[in-house]
């Protein structure tokens, strides 16, 4: 624990150090670099915001900078295609059509994407960027999915010196609740998906 805190101690030390408005450019610079290496995780670029700024403060900056990400991937997808996922998803006739892929996409299902903590963002992101859907309400969505989770690591980055207070406790068990339904829920959705395909398939 006294490792882990001495960690996040000096990214908080190393963001303080400039002033605020330099500080805000810093954190969303990293969410521009992870556009591109995607090895920085998205809980330490909102509990690093959430070290040096108030709770509502430090989850506008990250909503900003989860939206300029997922912009950019967005972007990306729709001038080079939607990638591996994209084109494993249009496979199956059934998943395609239920995922509008050919059309605007599922935007409630973007929003369910984006609860479940296994769907990669990026990836995501460039599939919904090979459909028609316009970029702002595909932000809007994603952000409206992502959002529990982002408030929750916001949080706990301005608690994560005090890891056994509720401050800290209640946002964790938050995320795992979210996480344990999504998963169970897109598991269930994609069984019936497949069981479509193949009874249309016979």
């Amino acid at each position: 624990l006294s490792e882990i805190n001495a960690w996040f101690t000096n990214i908080e030390l190393f963001i303080a150090r400039f002033d605020k408005l330099a500080a805000v450019a810093v954190i969303l610079f990293f969410f521009l670099v992870k556009t591109i290496v995607g090895f920085i995780p998205f809980s330490v670029l909102f509990i690093g915001t959430g070290l040096v700024f108030s709770p509502p403060i430090a989850v506008a900056i990250n909503v900003i900078g989860f939206g300029m990400l997922i912009g950019l991937k967005f972007l990306w997808g729709r001038k080079f295609g939607g990638g591996g996922f994209h084109k494993l998803l249009l496979k199956s006739e059934s998943l395609s059509d239920f995922m509008d892929f050919h059309g605007k996409g599922n935007k409630w299902m973007l929003v369910v994407l984006r609860f479940v903590p296994v769907a990669p963002v990026g990836t995501v992101s460039r599939a919904y960027g090979a459909t028609d859907m316009k970029i702002i309400p595909f932000v809007v969505f994603s952000v409206v999915g992502f959002l529990p989770r982002l408030i929750s690591w916001s949080i706990i980055g301005c608690n994560v010196f005090d890891p056994f207070t509720p401050a800290f406790l209640t946002p964790i068990s938050i995320l795992l609740v979210i996480s344990g339904i999504s998963i169970l829920f897109l598991d269930i959705l994609f069984k019936l998906i497949r069981k479509d395909d193949k009874n249309e398939k016979e």
